[in-house]
């Protein structure tokens, strides 16, 4: 008998499932799982609905938006990396600069499709009703004065 034919066949059998396993298990991030998200996403909901009253509130949605983010599945992070974009714009729009404004509403346009993707996934994944961010430019408004 010769065994030395068949070994590098078997060598080769297991070199490939060997590297398949390394491969799937490289590829799926519990972190970045959906359970993980969704666990998350739900002890975080009441700080992601407004009303965005105050400056410090669009600062505050955009530090939970940016922690979320490291944990966001694959399936929406293109989304949620624009939804995230659109938030931290408007934490650093100048109201009383109607271009910045206007570049706010912008990206907000820009922005309607990917935040309804992120609705959809949510709603459809976690059964959770993600609160809506697409209006928060209107929001920013110019500090009225008062007349004496």
């Amino acid at each position: 008998m010769n065994f030395t034919s068949g070994l590098p066949k078997v060598l080769l059998t297991t070199g490939c499932a060997l590297v398949l396993t390394a491969l799937s298990v490289g590829c799926s991030d519990p972190e970045r799982g959906g359970a993980n998200f969704c666990g998350e996403l739900e002890k975080q909901l009441p700080g992601l609905t407004g009303p965005l009253t105050v400056t410090s509130d669009i600062g505050d949605l955009l530090s939970r938006y940016k922690s979320l983010s490291k944990i966001t599945p694959l399936a929406i992070e293109a989304d949620w990396k624009t939804v995230t974009e659109l938030i931290d714009q408007a934490a650093d729009v100048d109201p009383e600069d109607p271009l910045s404004r206007q570049e706010l509403s912008d990206a907000a346009y820009k922005a309607e499709r990917p935040a309804r993707n992120i609705a959809t996934w949510v709603e459809s994944t976690c059964g959770l009703a993600m609160p809506d961010v697409i209006g928060l430019e209107g929001s920013i408004a110019p500090p009225t004065t008062l007349a004496p």
